[in-house]
């Protein structure tokens, strides 16, 4: 059967109207002899770079047009670009109507259309363009094309259920022609159009990605307009002169002159001034707002211009970083200055680059969300009808590692093979839609900066807080000379302003992260102690445990153990602890490497030493050693081989025997695939000891903090209240007079906030805020607090949770009490509501209850999530002292069988190898909480007691596996709850 090309054809990028991914598409154009092949999406144009780019690697020539369905006849009209100007005009009309709602061809759309026409062919079928335009429309039969052959028919059918909402029953008129039909067909059209269509292939000429090598980015305006190189040098002078006159230390100032002549030379021979002083303006804008800067991100710590210009705050020279891994002179691409900010505020800092360089200037950077497997059987099973249950039970059997291969996650599934049999249709759909993008999304961090209005290199979109998004992802704007700046968001850098707030406001100290001092035994003793939740990269159990074996003393040691703890180097930490405490010596593997690999024991560790090491031993500067290490990474066997033999020669001439030379070259390349970057190792290491600064310093406002980031998280939230009180910090109930949205810190105490309670949230607080506002007496009784926020929000469910969370103990009732007398107060209240002044006589007296300790304690965990007041098991431990429990605390640092009390906190049911049920189960008590292993042959037998909430003795057996202790339970000894 013979085909030839269509001009309208949807593609996957017409979110869930098209069925037609378009790497089929061109394998369908490739299969048929096509020459040419069209893209055209409706109104968008989301997958014009990668159809182009796809077609191009095909020998495919790519026709880029821009269709737009009449929204009151829906039909088409397609505009296909002659050249790059008709490109431009494309991309300025699509973002026009992605930014606006077209629901008719008003003037304003004419308006818009008539400058996007020219340097385009316009073909329509829709009466209004054709009357407008009649002379140079061409009027063709344009079906929609959203599926390559007749039988995707009925998969086609269910994504028009699913994209409508509606299930196969209720769906129809959907026409099966949306497909290409053979040239038979196609001739019986009341027009012939193929000559046409290959008439306007013919005439469409240009190439997208063509930019000439220009880089776009946005031009930084100097001072007196200063030639922005001459500007760079200044700024990074001055600096160094001030870091010379204030360091407490000797530093050797040639090696920094030199290292900044060199690196200044490097920026501007490769036109990046300009890249350095628009990111120095934008982290300088954050640090006036007191937005916490990370003090490095990735390869830029290892510029020392970087550094003087503030964007870094790790100096290269003093770590040994080296420039060439993050800007190489041999290797031509743009650099790369990721930044870290404080979450909370990291759009102040995308708003000031909107404001400051123009709207159509600045844009995030789109990403597509893609179908996955459990969310296609959703999707296909709703427009099959097919029972909610049995859709949980299929879904439930799909692992994660399957997400995106469905068709495996069957393969290794005994239910999964028995639902594909009893629905086959569910998971044919299913198959079909994988992968499709189901709509866009902003990209985590990227920005790109123009010097010219974006619309002129691609199209954009509407995004968040009004700033455009580019409609091509990540992938394809380095080709078209955008560079893509990383504006990131770290929680991490979140929590260092809350503490750092806290201490301000509780103890009146106003501490600098850059004036902590970085070699203080305490804070290390701290971390060696094991004493690691709450501390950015060192809280899992692997790596904690790490840290204490490594009994870690400087930042460079954190360093390590965080380039150490990954797939790969894993297998060198027992080897490295040995050495580190002297156990091994004499493991140089020559002694000339000893100045790069005694700092990591002979180890490689990082990116830097295998450049250092290519670099010493045969000569190769920084910027070929960086070439061949990554060669070395990529497997790029050819290349290496090359590189191997110039290695031995140089090493030859260079006094290396060449067994030496052979063998340092083996050695290199089985750890350059495991080298991980200094640069970013190191940088994010001070992240690390400035969190165990403050909570070794300053507990009770580190937790304060660390708190505020989890609320909402039962379990890291019982976590942390428990090392606090362990740390004897007294934690507070939330009071209703406390109006704080996050926890507050006092010394010694920590205050939980109305935000812990379920069912409060912030808007009760902004109005609890603002009624105080208004009424300074507000807390003055329980029944006055009442009558004034019963308008404001406070029902009787509010009521009952802020009376057992403690919020109202400061009115000095037994929870008992007021929980007894709810309605009595309502009355009051509501007979009130109205009312100036509240006549104190009027107050009824309430029958007092005495609270009953085991109840407060079952209510703060229904209403908290947490118990705060008194811990159920530490009452059941003192009830059952015979039983000989231990506290979870414990038995973390010990090894073989003991007995424990505990709350089932969750519990997760998996099948073993044999498909019978085991469970992992985590277990709490007052003082910490642990994962415990319940395999198949014991679970069979207790399933029963294995109950959530329930509080067991049960006796647990310790173990090490792969550097983390973990617990699998021998016997329930008794039930208790």
């Amino acid at each position: 059967m013979k085909f030839s090309p269509q001009l309208n054809v949807r593609t996957e990028y017409n979110f869930q109207e098209s069925l037609i991914r378009i790497k089929d598409y061109i394998s369908f154009a490739k299969k048929h002899d096509f020459s040419f092949v069209f893209y055209a999406e409706n109104k968008s144009m989301f997958g014009v770079a990668d159809f182009y780019n796809q077609a191009k690697k095909n020998n495919l020539k790519p026709i880029i047009g821009l269709a737009i369905d009449n929204p009151e006849t829906n039909k088409t009209t397609l505009l296909y670009a002659k050249n790059k100007t008709g490109f431009q005009n494309l991309s300025f009309l699509s973002s026009w109507l992605m930014e606006n709602n077209l629901t008719n061809f008003d003037q304003e759309f004419f308006d818009v259309f008539n400058q996007a026409i020219s340097d385009t062919f316009l073909i329509s079928e829709d009466d209004q363009i054709v009357e407008k335009y009649g002379a140079i429309v061409h009027q063709l039969f344009i079906p929609k094309i959203s599926y390559l052959t007749s039988d995707e028919y009925e998969n086609f059918i269910v994504l028009s259920a699913i994209k409508n909402n509606l299930t196969l029953k209720e769906i129809s008129n959907v026409q099966d022609e949306h497909y290409f039909s053979d040239e038979e067909m196609q001739n019986k059209n009341p027009i012939d159009q193929k000559q046409q269509i290959s008439q306007i292939a013919e005439a469409c000429n240009f190439n997208l990605f063509d930019n000439s090598g220009q880089y776009h980015i946005a031009n930084f305006k100097t001072p007196d307009n200063l030639p922005i190189n001459i500007y760079l040098k200044q700024l990074c002078e001055e600096a160094l002169l001030k870091y010379f006159n204030e360091s407490k230390t000797f530093i050797e100032q040639t090696d920094y002159l030199k290292r900044l002549t060199y690196e200044l030379s490097v920026i501007d021979k490769m036109g990046f001034n300009n890249y350095f002083l628009i990111v120095w303006d934008y982290v300088k804008f954050a640090k006036s707002q007191d937005i916490i800067v990370g003090p490095g991100r990735g390869s830029s710590a290892g510029s020392l211009v970087a550094f003087l210009l503030e964007i870094t705050q790790i100096d290269p020279i003093k770590y040994n970083l080296l420039f060439e891994r993050f800007l190489n002179p041999e290797r031509a691409t743009m650099p790369d200055i990721d930044i870290d900010f404080q979450d909370d505020r990291r759009e102040e800092v995308v708003e000031y680059l909107f404001n400051k360089y123009g709207a159509h200037n600045v844009a995030m950077i789109s990403t597509f969300q893609t179908i996955g497997a459990k969310s296609a059987i959703r999707d296909v099973a709703r427009a099959y009808d097919i029972n909610l249950e049995i859709v949980n039970a299929i879904t439930k059997n799909i692992d994660l590692n399957y997400q995106n291969d469905l068709k495996s996650a069957v393969a290794n599934n005994a239910q999964l093979k028995q639902y594909q049999t009893e629905y086959p249709e569910l998971f044919e759909a299913a198959n079909t839609l994988i992968g499709l993008p189901r709509q866009t999304s902003t990209h985590a961090a990227g920005v790109v900066l123009s010097d010219v209005d974006l619309r002129t290199i691609l199209p954009i979109k509407i995004g968040f807080n009004g700033i455009y998004q580019t409609q091509f992802d990540m992938n394809f704007l380095e080709t078209l000379g955008l560079i893509k700046m990383d504006i990131l968001g770290l929680r991490n850098l979140t929590t260092l302003q809350l503490i750092q707030n806290n201490i301000l406001r509780s103890r009146q100290i106003k501490i600098k992260l850059e004036n902590i001092d970085l070699n203080l035994p305490e804070v290390f003793k701290t971390l060696n102690a094991g004493d690691t939740s709450g501390i950015f990269q060192l809280e899992s159990p692997g790596m904690t445990n790490l840290i204490k074996k490594m009994e870690v003393n400087s930042i460079e040691d954190i360093s390590i153990a965080s380039a150490l703890f990954r797939p790969g180097p894993q297998e060198m930490i027992e080897e490295f602890i040995e050495r580190k405490k002297g156990k091994k010596q004499n493991y140089l593997i020559d002694q000339t490497l000893k100045d790069i690999l005694n700092p990591t024991f002979g180890i490689i560790v990082y990116q830097e030493q295998v450049i250092q090491i290519l670099g010493l031993v045969a000569n190769f500067s920084f910027a070929k050693s960086d070439i061949v290490r990554r060669a070395m990474g990529k497997k790029d066997y050819k290349y290496m081989e090359s590189m191997k033999t110039e290695f031995i020669s140089q090493a030859i001439k260079n006094n290396y025997s060449p067994e030496n030379a052979n063998t340092i070259w083996d050695w290199i390349e089985k750890f350059a695939s495991y080298g991980f970057n200094k640069s970013h190792s190191i940088a994010y290491s001070y992240i690390s000891y400035w969190l165990a600064y403050f909570k070794t310093k300053y507990p009770s406002e580190f937790y304060a903090a660390l708190l505020s980031g989890v609320i909402g998280n039962e379990t890291k939230m019982t976590q942390y209240l428990n090392e606090a009180k362990r740390k004897d910090i007294i934690v507070k109930s939330p009071n209703v007079a406390n109006m704080s949205f996050n926890y507050n810190s006092s010394q010694k105490l920590l205050f939980l906030p109305l935000t812990t309670i379920k069912g409060i949230g912030n808007e009760f607080i902004r109005k609890l805020r603002e009624a105080y506002q208004n009424d300074k007496n507000l807390f003055s009784s329980i029944f006055y607090f009442t009558t004034k926020m019963l308008n404001n929000g406070l029902n009787k469910n509010l009521f009952k949770a802020l009376i057992w969370s403690g919020a109202f103990d400061e009115f000095k009732y037994s929870r008992q009490t007021l929980d007894e007398n709810i309605d009595q107060i309502f009355s009051f209240a509501e007979f009130n509501k109205n009312t100036k002044i509240i006549d104190e006589k009027l107050v009824p007296i309430l029958e007092v209850q005495k609270d009953v300790p085991t109840v407060v304690s079952a209510k703060e965990k229904e209403y908290l999530g947490f118990y705060v007041s008194t811990h159920p098991i530490t009452t059941i431990k003192a009830e059952n002292k015979d039983l000989k429990a231990v506290g979870i605390d414990f038995i973390k640092e010990n090894q073989g069988f003991t007995r424990i009390i505990g709350e089932i906190q969750n519990i997760k049911i998996f099948k073993d190898k044999n498909q019978n049920d085991m469970a992992f189960i985590e277990v709490g008590d007052e003082t910490d909480t642990i994962s415990v292993t319940i395999f198949a042959s014991l679970f069979e037998q207790m399933n029963e007691l294995i109950k959530l909430n329930s509080i067991l003795a049960m006796d647990v057996k310790m173990q090490k596996y792969k550097n983390t202790i973990s617990a699998s339970l021998i016997k329930i000894v008794k039930v208790l709850k």
